[in-house]
């Protein structure tokens, strides 16, 4: 109980200095670790750092000394990152420390971990910090060995490790709702953005003439026109039409829209999509190369996915065996807490 209590009080008083009310879900920012620093303050650069014996006197409570075992002893209890708060202000994280000490004792002997709402709360934190204690010891004792690695990548290479060099032709129009309720175009980069007079030339076309000219360009195609130069005449978007409609590799993961990459992954190398209407846009997709990102450069990537599906199969194991079936959805839906 105490070291659930004084977690709590540290992030939210502690780390604040008790400069103001904390907040409601007080957050512990991290504190990264020096090297080589010592209990008595953070050492300046270039200072050597002696080493100090368990016995050495580093400060004083009540006139009482305190040794570097002391101050360890104290502080053995607490996460890294609420030791480390130490190296800022020792005098006062030790003043503080005894304050939330002092009311947590007297908390424990006014019961307080036996009433509502704390004794609730103090044990559900407990249950959440063990599962998770747990959940993370399954987990990074995972192994995933070189060979498992390279398999899952040649059985997963076409469909998730391809990527198409892709050319595009967008034709805007002015969608018939307000602008700010409907999506915009997606740039060459995978961003949202609206189109502008200065980026789109048919900011203001309708639909129907969008429509009718990404037609025509698409019958030009299919007669011999070279799409980089009806890319760099008509498209709207002006970075891609400047690079004669390039917008670079397209992977399977890309922040595009579905529909988009699924015409792209379905053309074969030199073919062009039929038009593809997107909200404020048509587009015609030309795939001018294909490619494959290489073991090395998804190897992490795909120890990571391997790592999650054994864990998740791990979770699904304990989880099938507690069968649950509601009886009386009523009662569940009116229960009052208590």
């Amino acid at each position: 109980m105490r070291i659930l209590l004084s977690f709590a009080l540290f992030a939210a008083g502690l780390l604040a200095q008790v400069a103001a009310p904390p907040p409601q879900n007080p957050a512990v920012p991290p504190v990264p670790p020096v090297v080589g620093q010592q209990l008595t303050g953070r050492p300046q650069p270039g200072t050597p750092v002696q080493p100090v014996s368990p016995a050495t006197v580093v400060a004083k409570l009540n006139d009482k000394p305190l040794t570097v075992a002391d101050i360890n002893k104290m502080l053995e209890d607490f996460p890294m990152q609420i030791q480390m708060t130490i190296t800022r202000e020792p005098q006062k994280f030790l003043q503080q420390l005894m304050l939330f000490e002092e009311l947590s004792k007297e908390g424990e002997q006014a019961g307080l971990d036996k009433q509502s709402p704390y004794r609730q709360e103090l044990a559900y934190r407990r249950m959440m910090m063990l599962a998770q204690a747990e959940a993370d010891k399954y987990r990074n004792a995972i192994v995933v060995s070189p060979d498992q690695e390279k398999q899952y990548y040649e059985t997963n290479k076409e469909a998730q490790y391809r990527v198409v060099k892709a050319k595009v032709i967008l034709v805007s129009f002015s969608p018939a709702a307000p602008a700010a309720a409907t999506p915009p175009p997606v740039s060459p980069a995978g961003v949202p953005k609206p189109p502008t007079a200065a980026a789109v030339d048919g900011a203001h076309r309708t639909e129907a003439e969008a429509k009718a000219k990404i037609d025509d360009l698409r019958k030009q195609i299919d007669a011999g026109a070279d799409f980089a130069k009806l890319a760099k005449d008509n498209s709207d978007d002006k970075t891609s039409a400047a690079k004669d409609g390039d917008y670079g590799d397209i992977g399977r993961t890309s922040p595009y829209p579905e529909a988009i990459k699924k015409a792209i992954f379905a053309l074969k190398i030199g073919e062009v999509s039929e038009p593809i209407r997107q909200p404020g846009g048509f587009y015609l997709i030309k795939a001018a190369d294909s490619s494959y990102r290489t073991f090395e450069q998804v190897q992490t990537e795909i120890h990571n996915t391997i790592v999650g599906q054994e864990f998740q199969k791990h979770l699904d194991s304990i989880s099938d065996q507690f069968k649950i079936t509601i009886e009386d959805r009523n009662y569940f839906a009116t229960r009052p807490a208590k």
